[in-house]
């Protein structure tokens, strides 16, 4: 199947109802994330670039996250998350979303890049979660994201014959990556207007 006609096998219907979760229905606060996590605020000038991320979701299953520099590079990291898709919709409907996952660096693991940590604890706006676990790419995640490679923003559904998982749902967007040092890593939902209204965060922290 070309880029054309799988792109419009994708039901864009739902798009409307999973972007209005992402809108915030509050002032948004930034919460103090200084004194929580003092590695996010260094004196030094972090470094910015813009990446792709995307939360899928098959029938019965758990929330994966994905990141990629571009939606045609091999993706960063892939987590299973602790949370379904109906989970994540309804905590993301009570406004701001901030998920931060932090990983045990510990001595051995010193000399290994940071996002290749196996367990990463799971905080969803200061709410435990459980842990997501990094796993390797595999034949089906190559296939889906394949198959998504036409979709830089939005969100909808992806039939089962097209992704091979089942019907899937996605959430796609791209996000800003800060650099704030070695060991955190902060990455915010760019709206599709273009304006960075960090109603979504993701935080990477190793403590």
């Amino acid at each position: 199947m070309n880029a054309d006609s799988s792109q419009a096998a994708i039901d864009t219907k739902p798009q409307l109802r999973w972007w209005d979760l992402l809108r915030p229905i509050m002032a948004l606060v930034a919460p103090c994330w200084a004194s929580c996590y003092p590695p996010l605020f260094s004196t030094c000038k972090p470094e910015i670039f813009t990446v792709t991320g995307t939360i899928i979701c098959s029938i019965n299953s758990k929330v994966k996250l994905c990141i990629q520099e571009d939606v045609d590079s091999f993706p960063l990291i892939i987590l299973d998350l602790p949370i379904n898709m109906s989970e994540l919709a309804g905590l993301m409907q009570c406004g701001t979303a901030r998920i931060v996952l932090q990983c045990d660096l510990g001595l051995d693991r010193s000399n290994e890049p940071f996002l290749s940590a196996a367990t990463w604890a799971m905080h969803y706006n200061g709410q435990k979660m459980g842990y997501a676990m990094r796993r390797e790419v595999t034949g089906k995640d190559t296939l889906l994201l394949g198959t998504m490679r036409t979709i830089s923003a939005g969100a909808g559904i992806l039939p089962g014959k097209e992704c091979g998982l089942g019907q899937c749902k996605y959430l796609r967007g791209q996000f800003e990556k800060v650099v704030a040092s070695n060991y955190s890593e902060a990455y915010h939902l760019i709206d599709p207007s273009g304006c960075l209204g960090q109603e979504l965060s993701i935080f990477f922290l190793g403590i």
